[in-house]
């Protein structure tokens, strides 16, 4: 099997080969006999694209605590000379960024400093910011998605680097948790169970080591940003109570082959551009004088009345010329239990 993964050149099948000898690896349960054998076969097949597949395995795979530093610090050296190398390839050095800072922290710095400053690939500088951000407890990865392969060459905040750098490298607070409503553990109401079963189906895919942003939380929205929202758009009512107690935070429902993005209290205004509104705040003709836009469908939007107590939600399909609502769910807490199944 070995052999067969050195010399196969195609990355499905390469892949494929891969996972069946990395799942008889971990058998053993020896996280050190596995990066060992790991790393030689990155050594051998030398091809990049290849190297980036198996240093993502590693660092799923391992957990470096259990290693002594030496150990780390062996294979750190081992990783910062292929990065170093004349024939690196982009996806094995974003590997190696996050390895390198996963095994020796803070003594990374240097490494990830010179990465972000130097490195040609935009995706492996944002992955160095990223890690940096992590190690240090700087926000420099602050509202920036998840994944720095999504990054933009504007996101990477080098004055804000510069600055730390200059002021010694100190270390930052990081970002604290969520803000969680009770409710969402120990339901007592019935719209208050639909909202608990919904946060269940989002925390799948809730990072409980990340909250540079909440993303498919259900968060309790800050006064001061509660006042705002209400003197803009008088909402009363069940969202209300939700949007007060359970603001959702990019929060994506998955059903069938549709997403469903939930809008919530820090984003709800920015939402309604290209619906009601221009980015200028214009009101945009053709639009409902009443309606508000609480969630979309790949951009056909969910809406409720907010001169309603308890609106119906209403739904339309978007490119059509003329906005055509329709009757979707006679109550917002019917479409929470649309979304929770």
């Amino acid at each position: 099997m070995k052999k067969l993964i050195l010399n196969e050149e195609n990355p499905a099948r390469f892949l494929d080969g891969v996972m069946k000898y990395e799942k008889k690896l971990l058998k053993a349960e020896d996280p050190n006999a596995y990066v060992d054998e790991m790393m030689e076969i990155i050594e051998q097949n030398r091809v990049g694209l290849h190297n980036g597949i198996l240093m993502g395995f590693i660092l799923r795979n391992v957990d470096f605590d259990s290693f002594s530093y030496y150990r780390s610090r062996e294979l750190y050296d081992k990783l910062i000379r292929r990065y170093y190398g004349e024939n690196s390839h982009k996806s094995e050095r974003y590997w190696i960024v996050r390895l390198a800072s996963k095994l020796i922290q803070k003594e990374a710095y240097d490494f990830l400093i010179d990465v972000i400053k130097s490195d040609e690939a935009l995706n492996v500088r944002a992955n160095a910011m990223k890690s940096l951000a992590m190690v240090s407890g700087q926000p420099f990865d602050r509202s920036l998605p998840k994944d720095p392969g999504k990054w933009k060459e504007t996101d990477i905040r080098m004055k804000e680097l510069e600055r730390w750098v200059s002021e010694g490298r100190p270390d930052g607070e990081g970002y604290p948790p969520p803000v969680l409503d009770e409710a969402l553990f120990h339901p007592t109401t019935d719209f208050e169970v639909t909202v608990s079963k919904l946060n269940a189906k989002l925390s799948a895919t809730q990072d409980r080591l990340d909250f540079s942003s909440y993303d498919n939380y259900l968060t309790v929205t800050d006064e001061e940003t509660w006042k705002r929202l209400i003197q803009v758009y008088r909402i009363t009512g069940p969202y209300a109570e939700f949007l007060k107690r359970f603001s959702p935070c990019r929060a994506v429902v998955t059903k069938g082959m549709n997403e469903i993005l939930l809008y919530g209290a820090f984003d709800l205004a920015d939402k309604q551009v290209g619906y009601g509104v221009d980015r200028d705040g214009n009101s945009l003709e053709g639009w409902p004088k009443n309606y508000l836009v609480i969630a979309d469908r790949f951009g056909d939007p969910y809406c409720i009345d907010v001169t309603k107590e308890d609106s119906k939600v209403f739904f339309a399909a978007h490119g059509e010329g003329n906005w055509k609502f329709k009757k979707a769910y006679n109550s917002f807490a019917d479409f929470l239990d649309y979304l929770a199944k």
